[in-house]
């Protein structure tokens, strides 16, 4: 039987349907205003993919990042600009994604198949406080909010200035209560353009949607902030901060508590410089309290003044393909400050000066599944101001390339380790259960466990097919109650991980039992 389509019409067909339905690979576009980097040119599959500059102390020391979504293999092409001279180590972290790029004069070149959050560094190691790329390696986004769908509101109805040259606090906060007045809510748009604002008070059944082209920027006004945070989720239920977007606090050193009024006379540092914590006197990032069914979902987080995401007493709090970058001489800078139960934070980022979860309180059920770590301090810290009460905290597939400054795993229930100004650490400890680290990868920036027990039950601790390389600095696991760690099918510098020797041949100092399964 013949078909009723011709070839010339199929043809046709084809070219009528828009070409990212094809496109294996599709470039983020910059958000107006956007400073281009000159230190690196992206491309993928031969598309150029716009680099932001992004500098994390000054002029001599930048992490620019690029970003693309991507739904097969891709071809990625970097040409590196730093003194046009030849590139002559390419590190592509982390380690266990195994990517070799092919290096050719100043270009390196790789190939992706899957989405992945990558730190790229040139001519230089991989440690924290070197310069280097970060390449955000996306999936499709699901479910984007799209103007002229049912229940979408356009913030530009409200006649807002999307220049960031205006304050609009006031009009973003009133569109928010109308979207929320409305039978079920709905979803406020926020298309191409720069909205300035302060707090952003968020309300039960509101999605809050950034474009990819978008960026809702902070004021750098702490009076711009009543509410001492940059969006905050108070008693909220079914809503969200979405989008492909970016929020930019641009919050150091504007809103910092060193440069607040209560501390600007210089009275936040001691002579030597050394920081005197400010409990509370900077101005946090994202505040998400009592709430429940609240979710963050693809966006970019940048530059944040002080904690970034805080979720305090929250039940079904999750997150999606966010990506924290902030400076890196800034602390109090968590990623994460975490209290609630059934908490799931899925396919991340976070480059951050100090911790990436800080555990408060109590903590049930507690899930990161794929992220990428890059930080100063420790990735998952439980220790300042006591140690939280944790039934089931489970890490997969997570990736701690830096933990310059301290460990990937912190639990001090002593204050012996660290005792700051304003930290009772070890003030109360309480008993943790069921804590696994599943296909988890610890890099050599930094140390790798740290764990004093002290008095105070730790059970059930797993390493399940982890992959541990040459530590930067000794690991430790002590206490009194601390059951014996389990290491089942773990690598450890190449090796199968068998015995507590090859621990301690590779710098662990280990006071408990271990146990060891294939």
């Amino acid at each position: 039987m013949k078909s009723i389509f011709s070839a010339r019409s199929i043809a046709l067909f084809l070219t009528l349907l828009p070409a990212a339905a094809f496109a294996a690979a599709t470039p983020y576009p910059p958000y107006p205003e956007a400073v281009p980097s000159t230190a690196y040119k992206v491309t993928v599959d031969g598309q150029p993919v716009f680099t932001h500059s992004f500098l994390t102390y000054d002029q001599f020391n930048w992490m620019d990042y690029a970003s693309f979504s991507m739904t097969g293999k891709v071809h990625v092409e970097i040409t590196c600009m730093v003194s046009d001279r030849k590139v002559m180590t390419c590190n592509i972290r982390p380690l266990v994604y195994g990517i070799q790029p092919k290096i050719e004069g100043n270009k390196v070149s790789f190939d992706l198949d899957q989405p992945r959050y990558l730190v790229i560094f040139f001519n230089d190691e991989p440690a924290f406080y070197n310069t280097g790329l970060l390449l955000f390696a996306e999936p499709p986004e699901k479910n984007p909010a799209k103007l002229g769908d049912p229940g979408v509101v356009n913030i530009q109805d409200y006649k807002i200035d999307s220049t960031g040259k205006t304050v609009e606090t006031e009009k973003i906060n009133q569109a928010i209560s109308d979207v929320a007045a409305k039978p079920g809510g709905g979803t406020l748009f926020f298309p191409k353009g720069i909205y300035k604002t302060g707090s952003v008070v968020m309300k039960s059944n509101v999605r809050f949607y950034v474009d990819v082209d978008a960026v809702i920027l902070g004021s750098t006004k702490a009076a711009d902030y009543p509410r001492r945070a940059f969006v905050v989720f108070n008693a909220c239920t079914n809503a969200s901060l979405s989008g492909r977007g970016t929020f930019d606090m641009d919050g150091y050193p504007y809103l910092w508590h060193d440069f607040q009024p209560d501390t600007g006379d210089g009275k936040a540092r001691e002579r030597g410089g050394k920081v005197i914590d400010p409990h509370g006197t900077g101005i946090n990032g994202y505040t998400v309290s009592n709430c429940r069914d609240v979710s963050f979902n693809d966006l970019l987080l940048i530059r944040v003044a002080y904690h970034d995401i805080n979720v305090n007493n929250c039940e079904n709090y999750s997150n999606h393909n966010i990506k924290i970058v902030n400076r890196k001489q800034q602390y109090h800078d968590d990623g994460y400050n975490i209290s609630g139960s059934h908490i799931l934070l899925e396919n991340g980022f976070a480059m951050t000066m100090d911790d990436t979860w800080a555990l408060h309180g109590n903590l049930n059920d507690f899930v990161v599944k794929g992220f990428v770590v890059y930080s100063y301090t420790c990735s998952v810290a439980c220790g300042y101001g006591g140690v939280p009460a944790i039934k089931h905290m489970r890490l997969e597939d997570v990736n701690f390339v830096a933990n310059h400054n301290k460990f990937a795993i912190w639990i001090q229930s002593t204050p012996a380790y660290f005792v700051g100004r304003g930290y009772p650490t070890g003030a109360r400890g309480n008993a943790m259960d069921d804590l696994e680290f599943v296909n988890c990868s610890f890099e050599s920036d930094g140390g790798q466990i740290y764990i004093d027990g002290g008095d105070y039950p730790l059970t059930n601790f797993v390493f399940d097919h982890c992959t541990f390389y040459k530590p930067g600095k000794p690991s430790l696991i002590m206490g009194s109650k601390v059951a014996p760690i389990l290491f089942k099918g773990c690598q450890l510098e190449g090796a199968a991980l068998k015995s507590e020797d090859q621990l301690r041949q590779t710098g662990f100092d280990l006071m408990v039992p271990a146990k060891f399964e294939p």
